[in-house]
């Protein structure tokens, strides 16, 4: 009799295994791939709500600039300057939290600061009873007419973006975009694109035209943080040169637990302070995180982190301790809270260094917090690294006593200790006593120079439910 032949069990068994490998794999590739998508789309939504809030802060800066031109009252003016002041600093934290390539955020975003530091300028001046000269107003014209010819191009950009289907996350220019745009270039019969002309490719057009027509703005005849003879001005704070390795090495201590080095991008950045900007790309629900460290000596320079803001539960005096933890927990000892602003979720507290109680004004560090959970978001640290380093005669020729004498005795005194202060003119530091008090209903520092006995400046502190600002 013949045998019957059994069936391969053990083939039929891989077989079904393969077959099962596959679909749980082929699951969990789809599973992931809807995780990407929805975080993609949540980054998405938030990169176009900072570009949309930045153009709203813009149009509204320009608006309050006409009616400065038209205003007819100091009092009046300082208000409008003071806003405008508010909505330039807010339209550069939007624009600077976009992925834009290097030569658009750096002239745009200096652009909105130096606007943002002439109104700054202005209110002080009105505020120590000046009005605004006629160069303050020629400048303030041309300033005008150049947030008018931003305004119309981000206008432009703006409803081309969203005709188009826009997307920021064509912004960041991987390989992958890189390559898309060479292919479709050749597609078309086109010679080879650059990486340049590729990247450029992927932004609208209006957009690309934000960085030169910033740059071909006139210097800026003001003296402030962001005018450009400063710029020249060679960082206080060297040290020796790092390289990129050191670079990421000192980032992540900035950064979330658990990062690792290889997993950051590292670009050289010029300006006040040339910078390694290293960056943690957003994954996992996490924002985008950037540390520029100074290429000499490896000092952080800056901090930001792209997090949006939740519903705010702590104070301005919670954002400072949180801050002040902060800056000690990371080197910066001996600082002290000076100012601070509540906007959009988020606290900006002003620290600066003081030494045995002598508060050094240049020697200052910008630290935001968000208002959800007290975790800091942003520090600049510019012009601390611009002016930070050991420093003698802080010891007064005049006592407090003298100095009290000249100051107004209608001013009712609530204060008084040393500070070193910059110049009017921005080329030097002066010793000072300086006197906190009332007059009326308003407060003002009035500083007395700590070797001559003479009156240096008096600040107006425009106190109001967002936080504090001397003018």
């Amino acid at each position: 009799m013949q045998m019957r032949r059994s069936r391969p069990v053990g083939g039929a068994l891989l077989g079904l295994l393969a077959a099962g490998v596959l679909a749980v794999w082929g699951a969990w590739t789809v599973h992931l791939y809807r995780q990407y998508q929805a975080l993609a789309y949540e980054l998405e939504a938030e990169r176009q709500r900072n570009f949309a809030e930045m153009i709203s802060h813009v149009e509204a800066m320009r608006g309050l600039m006409g009616k400065s031109l038209a205003a007819g009252s100091t009092r009046q003016n300082a208000l409008y300057m003071g806003e405008v002041y508010r909505r330039a600093s807010l339209a550069a934290a939007n624009f600077m939290a976009l992925p834009l390539p290097e030569e658009l955020g750096a002239a745009t975003g200096k652009f909105l600061n130096q606007i943002g530091d002439f109104a700054y300028s202005v209110v002080r001046h009105e505020a120590a009873g000046r009005t605004m000269d006629e160069a303050q107003r020629q400048e303030l014209a041309r300033l005008y007419q150049a947030a008018t010819d931003l305004t119309a191009t981000l206008r432009d950009t703006g409803q081309a973006a969203v005709s188009e289907g826009f997307r920021f996350a064509k912004a960041g220019v991987g390989l992958s975009d890189l390559f898309t745009a060479w292919r479709e270039r050749r597609a078309a019969g086109g010679a080879d694109l650059t990486q340049d002309q590729a990247q450029k490719s992927l932004i609208p057009p209006g957009l690309n035209q934000v960085g030169p027509q910033m740059d071909q703005m006139p210097v800026l005849v003001y003296d402030g943080p962001f005018s450009d003879h400063l710029e020249q001005r060679t960082p206080a704070m060297g040290g020796p040169a790092i390289t990129p390795e050191e670079a990421r090495a000192r980032a992540l201590a900035f950064l979330p637990e658990g990062v690792t080095a290889d997993a950051l991008e590292v670009t050289e950045r010029n300006g006040r302070v040339p910078v390694f900007a290293v960056r943690l790309p957003p994954g996992g629900g996490r924002p985008a995180v950037t540390v520029d460290l100074a290429r000499e000596g490896g000092h952080l320079v800056s901090y930001i982190n792209a997090r949006p803001a939740g519903e705010p539960r702590l104070t301005l005096e919670d954002a400072r301790e949180a801050g002040l933890a902060y800056l000690a927990a990371h080197g910066w000892s001996e600082m002290e809270p000076t100012y601070g602003e509540v906007a959009d979720g988020f606290a900006t507290v002003q620290f600066v260094h003081a030494p045995g109680g002598v508060r050094i004004y240049p020697d200052q560090v910008k630290v935001r917090v968000a208002l959800d959970n007290g975790e800091v978001v942003g520090v600049d640290a510019r012009s601390y690294v611009m002016s930070h380093r050991e420093r003698g005669g802080l010891t007064p020729s005049v006592t407090r006593e003298q100095a009290r004498a000249a100051v107004n005795p209608e001013l009712q005194v609530e204060e008084a200790r040393l500070a070193l202060i910059p110049t009017e003119a921005g080329d030097g530091e002066v010793l000072c006593w300086e006197f906190r008090g009332t007059l009326g209903e308003e407060t003002y520092l009035v500083y007395v120079n700590a070797h001559t006995g003479l009156e240096e400046r008096i600040l107006q502190m425009l106190i109001t439910d967002s936080g504090t600002l001397a003018l």
